[in-house]
């Protein structure tokens, strides 16, 4: 008779109180994690819709990106580490080539220029509440608040003296 416990696999981490640096040392078990306030919090596996605005917006700013080398893209999961008790892996982020040191093998090391969130049900709260505070604070330039449910319920801000400025993006004809 096979044991299904062996082969079910459960976050052994979740509300464990560590550091980005301890949290390093712990063994995989293939799950992701954030850290929120040094306290390691598992980030779901997103649903359909989510991963499809993901994909959309990655291959449209990619796309742009190709013709205009103004820095890198990258999509979830890859960790910004804002101190050792704040990390977050957005769901898209953008780094301009002259801030391109903060990058690491590892992780981005610091605020990047651009982060987008899009929404999940089990994380809609963080990603409004915990993420734009944390985000605004250590300086992400501008941050998008998508929900795959309805793009119009979506939020643009940028930042401008410490503090998030609200903005509507106009259309462009190409």
């Amino acid at each position: 008779m096979v044991v299904l416990e062996h082969f079910i696999t459960v976050p052994r981490y979740n509300g464990k109180r560590c550091t980005y640096t301890q949290h390093l040392q712990l063994p995989d078990d293939s799950f992701q994690y954030e850290i929120i306030q040094g306290v390691l919090s598992m980030v779901p596996s997103p649903l359909w819709s989510h991963q499809s605005l993901v994909t959309k917006l990655s291959h449209l700013v990619s796309s742009f990106l190709d013709k205009n080398p103004l820095g890198l893209l990258v999509v979830a999961p890859m960790d910004v580490k804002l101190s050792e008790t704040l990390k977050y892996q957005p769901d898209i982020l953008y780094v301009s080539n002259e801030r391109h040191h903060i990058i690491t093998q590892s992780c981005i090391i610091a605020a990047p220029d651009w982060v987008v969130e899009v929404l999940s049900e089990s994380t809609r709260l963080r990603d409004q509440e915990d993420k734009f505070e944390d985000y605004q604070r250590y300086g992400v330039k501008e941050y998008w608040i998508m929900d795959p449910n309805d793009l119009h319920k979506s939020r643009f801000f940028y930042l401008q003296n410490g503090e998030f400025i609200a903005f509507t993006p106009h259309k462009r004809t190409v």
